[in-house]
């Protein structure tokens, strides 16, 4: 990639000498190759990001199924059942979601308040006290093959890294091959056909390959979180 000097001047003054520090480092000081590898953190973080959306959609639907089965009536959606067995950090979280979908406007209705509700929501739901509660009755029969603690783990790990993106966080020391196929190991837990969806629509191996070249001590890093 091309950048005209005036151009590079002025965006590594917009982007910040302290936010462009980690890729100059990386690149032995060297400003073009920080801004090249820069857009190349851009793309990776954008292609990741979308194969954690279809994950984290399908994800939030296919426990709000298994939830809706076991907890809802008629008229009650699962997370307002006086049965529901979730602790005070979940029952704020879904009071926090209902507020959003008023403020926006919007009838407060299950589909709303369901996709309003976290990755860090869905995620604590597999966590060791809600096995018996929520796990054992419920959960557990939207998955294949899955172990809660193995699941809540990895989603950890999944979680963690879609926060990384959405704060636009470098990923140049990340082990990125073994982030995307544990993506795609948890999402075979939901269904095989997530997995291969994620897959087919990801150009994550095309973006690895143009990766701009960083130091040798830098490229010892990788897979540091």
């Amino acid at each position: 990639m091309s950048i005209y000097p005036p151009v590079r001047d002025e965006m590594i003054r917009l982007l910040s000498v302290p936010r462009l520090s980690t890729y100059t480092r990386a690149c032995d000081g060297d400003v073009k190759r920080a801004l090249e590898l820069y857009q190349w953190n851009l793309e990776v973080s954008g292609t990741l990001f979308s194969s954690i959306h279809y994950f984290e959609v399908a994800l939030r639907n296919t426990l709000d199924t298994q939830l809706t089965k076991t907890f809802a009536s008629a008229d009650t959606a699962w997370y307002d059942q006086a049965s529901i067995p979730l602790n005070d950090g979940g029952k704020k979280a879904v009071r926090r979601a209902k507020g959003e979908v008023a403020r926006a406007g919007h009838e407060v209705t299950p589909g709303r308040v369901v996709a309003e509700l976290s990755l860090g929501f869905w995620w604590s739901l597999l966590a060791d006290g809600y096995n018996r509660s929520l796990w054992e009755p419920a959960l557990k029969d939207g998955f294949r093959n899955a172990r809660r603690a193995t699941l809540h783990e990895q989603i950890d790990h999944i979680r963690r890294l879609r926060n990384r993106i959405a704060h636009h966080e470098p990923l140049i020391h990340h082990d990125l091959p073994a982030e995307y196929t544990r993506i795609l190991q948890t999402a075979e837990r939901v269904t095989s056909r997530l997995a291969w969806w994620i897959d087919a629509t990801s150009s994550l191996s095309g973006i690895l390959d143009r990766r701009p070249p960083m130091t040798a001590r830098s490229e010892g890093t990788a897979g540091v979180g």
